[in-house]
């Protein structure tokens, strides 16, 4: 068994801290931001919800917060949400860059049958009954030149889905030939199934293409998506599957994920998943895991994920699954754990970081550090 490190990334009693999202820079410094919610649930969106940004200089050992304006979490979003579920870097000619979803949107309660008449998910708002939480349905782009100064922005409505939102967009969605590509998702405007699309950009994000990811009707509802480029212009991704069966399903596109295959179901059961190439050539795909044991796991390929060796797969956690203590239905939110995401080290050690609810109930962010077998 390789040997487990663990650590605390974020944690507060009365705070709903969760999907952590990971920058590893190229000197070695490790940045982390994740949403906090006064909130237990995954819709907040209130001045309340912050937005916590840490570093590490130790390999994930010991997490700081920041305010350096050179690292992606910290530049401006309009929401929390906004700013975790988007891809961001900073360009081959050094400007910032980033696009994703504008998320959940605040509308007074007098416009919810307009919402409604537009086929958008309306939910209340957790503390205030003069307005209510619209699904978002909106992607965009910002980008500074002055090095954070001032930003330029972009926004564009995606009709006929009832709200729209990316997945764990991070370094890993620009690839080698400096496109950029990740998974956006979201039910119809009936809110009957769910469907996911590439937002697409070949020419460093001055123009994006939104794709769909194969066929939607095949029956297979698919949400949260990760991406890894297994050859130049030859791509591979894992997708949570809707009604929730657990299992994920496994696409591949051999040209720059304009166009996809069939989707196949993996041999291992979990999700949402990440995937990460490791310097000695072997895939690594870590995932939640809401079966008792609850908590995080990964399995490993030799053959760019075409086969997955689910006889060795690798426990990070396993003392998940007590529901947080601030749910008022605590007998049915044990599986609010995982979402990982890794990167390896410079001694080819993995960190993988993800959020967990412990016995004392309060969710938090945390990491482990670990040896590869």
């Amino acid at each position: 068994m390789p040997r487990m490190q663990h650590s605390i990334i974020s944690k507060r009693d009365g705070w709903y801290t969760a999907f952590p999202q990971l920058y590893h820079f190229p000197d070695g410094r490790l940045a982390v931001g994740v949403p906090a919610s006064p909130f237990s649930d995954h819709f907040a969106v209130d001045r309340r919800v912050e937005f916590v940004v840490v570093e590490s200089r130790d390999g994930g050992v010991t997490w700081t917060a920041t305010d350096d304006s050179t690292i992606p979490y910290n530049w401006p979003g309009t929401n929390p949400r906004e700013r975790y579920d988007r891809f961001a870097d900073t360009m081959p000619d050094g400007s910032f860059f980033c696009a994703g979803s504008v998320g959940w949107e605040i509308w007074p309660v007098e416009r919810s049958a307009e919402a409604k008449a537009q086929g958008l998910l309306v939910r209340p708002h957790q503390l205030d009954d003069d307005v209510v939480v619209v699904g978002g349905h909106k992607l965009f782009t910002q980008r500074s030149t002055d090095g954070g100064q001032t930003w330029s922005r972009r926004e564009w409505v995606i009709p006929g889905f009832s709200t729209f939102q990316t997945h764990q967009v991070h370094q890993e969605a620009l690839f080698a030939d400096g496109t950029i590509l990740f998974s956006v998702y979201g039910p119809d405007a009936g809110g009957n199934r769910s469907a996911t699309y590439v937002w697409c950009s070949t020419d460093g994000g001055q123009t994006f293409r939104l794709h769909p990811m194969g066929s939607h009707a095949d029956g297979i509802h698919t949400g949260e998506t990760t991406f890894l480029e297994i050859a130049p212009g030859r791509l591979t991704a894992l997708s949570r599957t809707e009604p929730d069966p657990g299992y994920l399903v496994q696409r591949w596109s051999d040209d720059g994920g304009i166009t996809w295959s069939y989707p196949v179901r993996c041999d291992f059961w979990g999700y949402p998943a990440h995937l990460l190439r490791l310097r000695d050539g072997r895939v690594l795909c870590a995932y939640g895991y809401r079966r008792e044991p609850m908590g995080v796991r990964a399995v490993l390929s030799e053959d760019d994920g075409n086969t997955w060796d689910t006889a060795n797969s690798i426990v990070l956690r396993d003392d998940g699954g007590t529901a947080n203590r601030m749910r008022a239905d605590r007998s049915s939110a044990g599986g609010d754990v995982g979402y990982p995401v890794s990167t390896q080290l410079a001694d080819g050690s993995i960190l993988t970081v993800y959020y967990i609810t412990l016995a004392d109930g309060i969710t938090h962010a945390a990491a482990t550090r670990w040896e590869l077998p």
